[in-house]
């Protein structure tokens, strides 16, 4: 019962006999009759979500999972936290640990604070799912998003075809404390330090994805390099950089590389301010954890991989609207 139901209590060597038996012997688990036992213990799924862009978009695939899987008696709650506040996510991952929720999905904080709390869930047989950014080291169960290296080397390239391999670019990036952006950036300075010497990345500003913050900081970074020919942004705030280019007057001059298909960053692609932007399903991210922990606490199933990948999806001007 213990593995067949993926429950602590059985050495290794044991839970491999019991799983190659069930195997041989072709065993499936009823699913009616752990549909009618869950409504006495109902799943309970908790998702904390940031209070920013894509926040929306992540519930409605949040949403979509719920409906998908309601009749097993799953329940799916929704946290909506600060953007880049440590304190509050791991207060509210205690909390949700203290109420012994079947499971939890978050994008985490790259933080040592919150690396703890996860591993702390873990061993109290909570798993935990990791969406949009991940966690170094930590004992979640896996990550569901982009290669975010290989998105930021995208990104790399089409700047530099952009600037047929010369010129000034700028990195706008919303927080050094979420691993995404981080390794979004360390793709982009990979592919241009290695093979574009003559393109020179010039400065790398933090915003905190605040909108007067990130007006305020790309108007002065066109302002005071008047020869800069591009912005990279990593993601957050994208609206507030496009309103500064235009401000500046120097929209279609500064060529501008992003990521996501929110409604302001469609309208600058169409417009012609933003030249390229990179999507990454993010409702898949918010589908994708509740399904995963769904089959593993119903279904005992383990996920297909420690990274499950939503893709890269390059659009421009003629391709946005499709």
């Amino acid at each position: 019962d213990k593995v067949l139901n993926n429950r602590p209590g059985v050495s290794s060597e044991v839970r491999q006999k019991v799983k190659n038996l069930a195997d041989e012997l072709g065993y499936q688990p009823n699913m009616i009759g752990k549909a009618l036992a869950s409504q006495n213990k109902p799943i309970v799924i908790a998702v904390i979500i940031p209070e920013s862009d894509f926040g929306e978009e992540i519930r409605r695939g949040v949403n979509k999972a719920y409906e998908t899987f309601k009749d097993y008696g799953v329940e799916v709650e929704c946290h909506i936290i600060k953007d880049f506040d440590v304190a509050e996510q791991k207060s509210i991952l205690n909390y949700l640990i203290d109420r012994k929720v079947s499971g939890i999905a978050l994008r985490p904080e790259n933080d040592d604070r919150i690396k703890g709390v996860i591993d702390k869930a873990a061993e109290k047989n909570i798993p935990v799912v990791t969406y949009n950014s991940d966690i170094a080291f930590s004992k979640r169960l896996c990550f569901v998003g982009q290669d975010l290296v290989k998105a930021g080397k995208v990104a790399g390239n089409i700047m530099a075809k952009l600037l047929k391999g010369i010129g000034k670019v700028a990195i706008i990036t919303g927080s050094f404390g979420l691993l995404c952006l981080n390794q979004r950036l360390e793709g982009f300075k990979t592919v241009i330090e290695n093979q574009y010497p003559l393109i020179h990345i010039v400065e790398v500003i933090e915003t905190k994805e605040q909108k007067v913050i990130t007006f305020e900081k790309t108007a002065a970074l066109l302002e005071s390099i008047k020869d800069l020919d591009g912005i990279y942004v990593t993601g957050g705030a994208l609206a507030e950089v496009g309103k500064a280019v235009k401000f500046t007057g120097r929209s279609g001059r500064v060529k501008i590389v992003c990521f996501d298909f929110y409604p302001e960053i469609v309208k600058l692609v169409r417009e012609g301010v933003v030249d390229f932007t990179i999507g990454q399903d993010v409702f898949a991210q918010g589908y994708k954890p509740v399904k995963i922990l769904f089959k593993y606490l119903f279904m005992g199933e383990q996920p297909e991989s420690e990274h499950i990948k939503t893709i890269i999806d390059i659009r421009e001007k003629e391709s946005i609207d499709i």
